[in-house]
């Protein structure tokens, strides 16, 4: 658990980032955070939905907040939904 949350702060890449740096991108993240929010668990269930609706044209941020606020802030998350989205994408091509 802790691994995946610092995982939201560090950068992909192998690069070694200061420990001060990581505070504030730690407070930074903290900051964003609202009082109820979606669990990843929550997100994999309903990434789908979320992905089929922003491709029809759906006004997904005013219908599903909480899923779209989880996705800025979860790299993983948001890793998921981008395959997704890449997958149906790829279907209409077909």
């Amino acid at each position: 658990m802790i691994k995946k949350f610092l995982n939201w702060f560090h950068p992909k890449e192998k690069t070694e980032q200061a420990p001060s740096a990581m505070i504030v991108n730690m407070a930074k993240m903290l900051a964003m955070t609202n009082e109820t929010e979606l669990a990843c668990d929550d997100v994999h269930l309903l990434v789908d939905q979320f992905a089929e609706m922003k491709m029809r044209g759906d006004d997904v941020e005013s219908l599903m907040p909480m899923m779209k606020h989880h996705l800025d802030l979860c790299r993983e998350c948001l890793e998921e939904y981008d395959a997704l989205v890449a997958a149906l994408e790829f279907e209409q091509t077909l």
